[in-house]
């Protein structure tokens, strides 16, 4: 349903209606700012390039012409926002080199609002290492995947591969964080 709401907002929107650019813009900010702050951890400056995409889609409504899958089109336009801001204040950064931002917070925010106990922080810093040995794209398309929920498909159109692709980079990951997982569990034990 979530689906064909998104489809429906973005012809909308491409007529010009504002009032489902306004919907698009709400019901995916927080999927757009986290996606942000994987790759900047500065969130004044992932509002302003969120701010900025939206301005130019309030600008071109046309934009969403040709639009298929809202969430993936939305993510890789926020992306191309971030990409050429940061390239422009650091003109000397490939951007293979930008960040995609540790998940060290994350992982300190949850373990403190969920009280969690000794062993249990430990076995969640084991999976944080293990996953900080993946790859970049390894990385991305884990956290897209299995942090915000997104599709084989959706994940594939982010990375700009083919879905089987996607799969197949995502199954790679997995059996790198298990062999990860386990050589980190018999250094502690």
């Amino acid at each position: 349903m979530e689906y064909i709401d998104d489809i429906r907002f973005c012809r909308l929107a491409a007529s010009g209606e504002l009032a489902a650019i306004e919907m698009l813009y709400k019901h995916h900010y927080e999927l757009m700012l986290n996606f942000g702050l994987k790759y900047c951890n500065d969130s004044d400056f992932i509002m302003d390039c969120i701010q900025d995409l939206f301005v130019k889609l309030i600008c071109h409504p046309s934009l969403f012409a040709d639009v298929r899958s809202v969430r993936p089109w939305l993510l890789i336009s926020l992306r191309n926002i971030i990409f050429d801001k940061l390239k422009s204040i650091k003109n000397n950064i490939p951007l293979e080199e930008l960040p995609f931002a540790d998940i060290d917070e994350d992982f300190f925010i949850m373990s403190v609002s969920e009280q969690l106990g000794d062993e249990e922080i430990l076995r969640r810093q084991k999976v944080i290492d293990a996953f900080k040995n993946l790859n970049a794209n390894q990385r991305v398309a884990v956290y897209l995947h299995y942090f915000k929920g997104l599709s084989h498909k959706e994940v594939s159109q982010l990375l700009h591969m083919k879905e089987q692709s996607s799969m197949n980079l995502l199954s790679r990951a997995l059996i790198k964080l298990r062999r990860n997982l386990n050589k980190l569990t018999l250094l502690f034990f």
